[in-house]
């Protein structure tokens, strides 16, 4: 993963410049009571959770909480200010958003941004850069935590580097070739025939397995996968970009998780290390041609 970058941007960045594993940190910014009242007009919701000391010192919260959607604005704003909303950006495509503390007058929010997945559209003058966004307050909280994805322009029409996407057939095609080469995924794989999903986020690439070699890399294979292995885009993008290989550490926590046979799951643990080296692999190769 590499290291935040808190430095504000001064030129718009285009699809070719996210990479899986960005990461940038905003400034803060000050909740105030004038937020506080702005977004209660623009929003119009004036429940006395918000609005009144009174009514909120008789609940848990004990005194105004800033409306949820507030953080989402805030986001927004950091973006902006960060240099990351740039000309190029086309339209923002969606905001999936979790509310995990309440924010209150004189909490200090910051937001840290990681690229998680970047592919192209059938228009080819454009992509889609998916996004996880964590806001924290001056106590270094998660108050909010959710993924956004954007659509921006392209300078060039492509090819695009395989490892920009996991879970698609592109990428498990480019992991197929590595393998081919690999001595010990020949080995671990030279009894068995099966199908092994992996699956990023809502995208999933299943490689049909016979007698040490992939026969077939598809969305689906003829009799589906004997197992998937599955993470959100986070986890694959810490994974393949982090410092070393630590999948059975994060399988351990539960980060990933299988569907289908487990027993094959477990059995076939060496190979999906196999697996994810020669995914990591992709990345550093396309990291010495950036």
């Amino acid at each position: 993963m590499a290291a935040s970058q808190p430095a504000v941007r001064t030129r718009s960045l285009y699809f070719e410049d996210f990479r899986p594993g960005q990461r940038w940190t905003s400034g803060t910014r000050r909740i105030t009571a004038d937020d506080l009242a702005a977004f209660t007009e623009l929003s119009g919701d004036r429940h006395p959770l918000h609005t009144d000391p009174e009514w909120a010192a008789r609940t848990r919260f004990e005194r105004p909480v800033l409306h949820g959607p507030f953080g989402i604005a805030a986001f927004l704003g950091f973006l902006h200010d960060m240099g990351l909303a740039g000309e190029s950006v086309i339209a923002l495509l969606d905001t999936n958003w979790r509310y995990l503390k309440p924010s209150y007058v004189g909490d200090t929010l910051r937001c840290t941004v990681t690229i998680t997945r970047c592919r192209r559209t059938s228009d080819p003058h454009q992509g889609v850069v998916h996004r996880h966004v964590v806001l924290e307050n001056q106590r270094g909280e998660r108050v909010q935590e959710g993924t956004s994805a954007v659509l921006v322009g392209a300078r060039g029409t492509g090819p695009d580097p395989a490892a920009l996407a996991p879970g698609t057939v592109e990428w498990g095609s480019a992991l197929a070739e590595l393998l081919a080469q690999d001595e010990q995924f020949t080995a671990a794989t030279a009894t068995w025939d099966g199908a092994i999903g992996l699956r990023s986020g809502d995208s999933e690439v299943q490689l049909r397995v016979y007698l040490g070699r992939i026969i077939d890399v598809a969305r689906r294979t003829p009799h589906g996968p004997t197992f998937t292995l599955a993470a959100d885009e986070l986890t694959w993008a810490e994974l393949l970009t982090g410092e070393r290989n630590d999948l059975v550490a994060r399988m351990m926590r539960g980060q990933f998780h299988a569907t289908g046979d487990a027993y094959e799951y477990l059995r076939l643990t060496k190979v999906l290390h196999l697996i994810t080296d020669a995914a990591r692999a992709l990345v550093r190769a396309e990291e010495a041609h950036a």
